[in-house]
């Protein structure tokens, strides 16, 4: 009886490592970030997988840009092409402020809460990133005000953000990052000591951790003013300003410029804090 005769050529090495070259995945070009693009957060989990089912059905639509051979805008953009093996469409940063790009890109792009653009403020100001050459406005690091304005948040906000970076958990820091928590509500929870047995407590949860901390004793020990009272003083003050002149009006506000200014400061962050609650509720409620 005779062997059957097979047509088929017997594996050899040089032909499994050609299969298995195959098999993988084709190499990418690997790129770093740039510190600048990082002072704005990552996206991740739902939204992440969202974005990069659009790049996966859309095609990449905006190209990623690079300054100095990193990343400076499109870390979202690269990160999903790399997780769908696709190579990134990439650009050279051409401009000359690169701080500035990086700022319209993504403050035109991306609906940043309050307490959000606070904390990047305050990155710009506490972190060495503030003294980059290439963010150093007028040849001078950024401060508190500067970063205030260009972020389009009160310095009030960022005075708070500053705080919760420098004494704050790092869950907690994340948190007002993804805009979980406002500035207000995480700067009161920085200040404690219990932040690690609180955060434990509730198994990580850092935004139930904050519901948690106990609300601060009232150390106010003299009588509020009745609404009655207090619009009688607004009345009678309202009366004398109509009757100073231009010239009075003016030096009034000279001489108290600083302490209205705070005052506007304040409103507005206790208006932009109403908002984001009520975005949240709306959120809880949907």
């Amino acid at each position: 009886m005779t062997d059957t005769p097979t047509t088929g050529k017997p594996a050899t090495a040089s032909t499994a490592s050609d299969l298995q070259r195959k098999q993988e995945p084709p190499k990418q070009q690997e790129y770093e970030f740039h510190p600048i693009a990082s002072i704005f957060p990552l996206m991740s989990g739902d939204e992440f997988d969202r974005f990069k089912e659009d790049i996966r059905t859309r095609m990449q639509q905006e190209p990623i840009i690079l300054y100095q051979g990193k990343i400076l805008d499109g870390r979202n953009r690269y990160n999903a092409c790399k997780a769908l093996y696709r190579e990134p469409n990439v650009e050279e940063y051409k401009g000359s402020d690169p701080l500035g790009y990086v700022l319209s890109a993504n403050l035109h792009r991306r609906h940043l809460k309050e307490s959000q653009r606070a904390v990047i403020a305050a990155n710009l100001v506490t972190t060495k990133l503030g003294d980059n050459q290439h963010i150093k406005r007028e040849g001078r690091p950024i401060d508190l005000a500067t970063a205030a304005k260009m972020l389009n948040v009160s310095e009030k906000s960022v005075k708070r953000a500053k705080k919760i970076l420098e004494n704050g958990d790092p869950a907690l820091v994340q948190a007002v990052k993804d805009g979980k928590l406002r500035v207000s509500a995480a700067e009161d929870f920085s200040k404690s000591h219990d932040q690690d047995k609180l955060i434990a407590e509730c198994k990580g949860n850092v935004v139930e951790a904050v519901k948690k901390l106990p609300k601060p004793p009232s150390t106010s020990k003299k009588k509020p003013e009745s609404p009655k009272s207090m619009m009688e003083r607004i009345d009678r003050f309202l009366a004398e300003w109509d009757q100073l002149n231009g010239t009075q009006k003016r030096r009034f506000v000279k001489t108290n410029q600083y302490e209205l200014g705070e005052l506007l400061e304040e409103l507005e962050a206790e208006a932009a804090e109403e908002e984001e609650e009520e975005e949240e509720d709306q959120a809880s409620l949907s």
